[in-house]
C-alpha cells in the first residue's frame, strides 16, 4: 500500500538526512583498521559525528543524483522529454565542476549556486576519471567499487519498484560498469522504494531486492542473502541474551557484532557495502536503535562512511526524520539542502507540489 503523502515526504527527508549523518559519522574512520579506531576513539569506537559533521563525496553525489533525477522529472512533465540517466550524467558532470573550482559562477543554478558544495572530500578515483568525458559513455569502467551504490538512494523515489531498481542500476553504471558495481545500487533503490513508498517491512524488502539482484549479479544476491541470514542468527542470539538477563540466568555470548560485520567484507566493493548496511539495518530495525545501527556500520576495517551512509539511507527511508538524533542534525553540513531535496524527491513520487522551477536547469 502506498504511503500517506505526508509520511512519504518525511521519509524522503529521513532517507537523505540519515545517509548524510551516517556519512559524517563514518568519515573520520574510513581507511582505519578496527584496532586503530579503538585506539583513537576508545573501546566503543566512534560514537558521534565530529563537530561540524562534514559530509563526503558520497552525500555530495547523492544530492547530485537527486537533482539530476528531479530535472528529468520536471522536464518530462513540462516538455514531454524524459531521459533521467542522461540528466543524472549531466548532474554528475556538474558535481565535477565543484571539485575543480573554488566557488559558483555568477549565473549558476541549483546545487552549483551553493558555495558550500565546492569542497573536495576525497572523491573516488573512478568517478573522477570517468566523468572527465564530456559525453555520456556507452561503455564505462568495469569497477565493482561501492561508489555507485553509495549515491543511489534517490532512485528509490521513482514511481514504481521496477523503475526504482532500473534507475538505480543505470545511475551507478554511468561510472561503475561491472554488474557488482551497479546491481547493488538497483537493490538499494528497490529497498528504499519498498520501505518508504510501499510501506513494506524491511525484511520483506530485502528478500525482494535479493531475488531481483540475483537475476543480474550473483555476487550481489548472495551477499544480501548472507547478510540477512547472519542478521537473523545474531538477532536471535540477542533475544536469548535479553531473556537470560531478564530471568537472572547465565548470559550467553552472541548478538550483532563488529566481527559479524567484518565477516561480510570491508565494503570497498558494492555487494559488500550493501551487505554490511543491510546487516546493520536488519539487526537494529527499531526506530530507537538508529544511532547504534550507524555505529555498527561505521566501526569496522573498511569503507566506513559508505557503509554507514547506506545504513542511514535505509533506516531513514523506513522510519522518517523522527529517528535522527537532533544533536547530529544540528551539526550536519548542508542539512537544509539535504532535507529539502529529500522532501522534493518524495513529493515528485507522491504527486505533491514542490518548487519545480528550481530543477529546470540549463542543459
Amino acid at each position: 500500500m502506498p504511503a500517506d503523502p505526508t509520511a512519504l515526504l518525511d521519509r524522503g527527508a529521513g532517507c537523505l538526512l540519515g545517509g548524510a549523518v551516517g556519512d559524517a559519522l563514518g568519515a573520520p574512520v574510513e581507511f582505519l583498521a578496527r584496532p586503530e579506531i579503538r585506539r583513537e576513539f576508545g573501546p566503543s569506537g566512534i560514537t558521534d559525528p565530529p563537530r561540524p559533521a562534514l559530509i563526503t563525496d558520497d552525500t555530495q553525489l547523492t544530492l547530485f543524483t537527486a537533482e539530476g533525477y528531479l530535472h528529468a522529472w520536471v522536464r518530462g512533465k513540462h516538455r514531454g522529454v524524459w531521459g533521467p540517466t542522461e540528466t543524472v550524467w549531466q548532474s554528475y558532470r556538474r558535481w565535477l565542476t565543484t571539485q575543480q573550482l573554488d566557488g559558483p559562477a555568477p549565473l549558476a543554478r541549483g546545487l552549483l549556486a551553493d558555495k558550500r558544495m565546492y569542497a573536495s572530500r576525497a572523491p573516488g578515483v573512478t568517478c573522477l576519471r570517468v566523468l572527465q568525458s564530456a559525453t555520456l559513455p556507452n561503455t564505462t569502467s568495469d569497477s565493482r567499487g561501492c561508489g555507485g551504490v553509495a549515491r543511489a538512494a534517490p532512485a528509490g523515489f521513482a514511481p514504481t519498484p521496477q523503475t526504482a531498481y532500473q534507475l538505480g542500476c543505470e545511475f551507478a553504471a554511468l561510472t561503475h560498469g561491472h554488474p557488482s558495481g551497479w546491481a547493488p545500487a538497483g537493490a538499494l533503490a528497490l529497498i528504499v522504494h519498498l520501505v518508504a513508498v510501499r510501506q513494506r517491512p524491511l525484511g520483506d524488502a530485502v528478500d525482494q531486492a535479493t531475488g531481483r539482484a540475483l537475476r543480474d549479479d550473483q555476487e550481489t544476491g548472495l551477499a544480501l542473502a548472507a547478510a540477512a541470514a547472519l542478521a537473523a542468527a545474531d538477532s536471535s542470539a540477542a533475544r536469548r541474551v535479553r531473556e537470560a538477563r531478564a530471568f537472572g540466568r547465565p548470559v550467553p555470548a552472541g548478538g550483532p557484532s563488529a566481527n559479524s560485520v567484518e565477516s561480510l567484507g570491508a565494503g570497498w566493493v558494492g555487494p559488500e557495502a550493501l551487505a554490511i548496511a543491510v546487516y546493520a539495518a536488519l539487526t537494529h530495525r527499531r526506530a530507537e536503535q538508529f544511532p547504534d545501527a550507524l555505529r555498527l556500520a561505521a566501526n569496522h576495517s573498511g569503507d566506513s562512511d559508505s557503509t554507514a551512509a547506506i545504513t542511514g539511507n535505509i533506516l531513514g527511508a523506513l522510519h522518517g526524520t523522527a529517528v535522527l538524533p537532533r544533536e547530529w542534525l544540528g551539526m550536519l553540513e548542508l542539512s537544509d539542502v539535504i532535507e529539502q531535496t529529500g522532501r522534493d524527491l518524495a513529493a515528485s513520487c507522491a504527486g505533491l507540489p514542490f518548487d519545480e522551477e528550481h530543477y529546470l536547469l540549463p542543459e
